[in-house]
């Protein structure tokens, strides 16, 4: 998918590790989608618009009650987790890759 005459463009989004099982994955591979976006859209509208897809996921990622996103779910965006170079309402544009893997926890 290329960027339309609109401006819409394909957003990649790719669910990593046991977040898969929210997708249809097995837990141990990737999956990857592509989520249409368009100009003025941030990281949040992209995810809120890709989880909507899949009920689980979007239970899964997102704080109940509010906008932010869980604890359980790490989101980067081009290889950087949020917070080092984006933000949930950092805009997106043609070609960004959102990834999101859960997050491990141990002692």
């Amino acid at each position: 998918m290329s960027e339309a005459a609109d401006g819409r463009f394909p957003v990649k989004v790719e669910v990593m590790a046991w977040a898969t099982t929210f997708v249809g994955g097995d837990g141990s591979d990737r999956k990857s989608f592509e989520v249409e976006a368009a100009p003025g859209d941030s990281v949040r509208s992209v995810l809120k618009r890709f989880s909507a897809r899949f009920p689980a996921l979007n239970d899964a990622l997102w704080d109940r009650g509010s906008a932010d996103l869980g604890e359980h779910i790490e989101v980067a965006v081009n290889d950087a987790l949020l917070g080092i170079h984006h933000t949930l309402d950092t805009p997106v544009k043609a070609g960004d890759e959102i990834l999101l893997m859960g997050q491990f926890m141990g002692g």
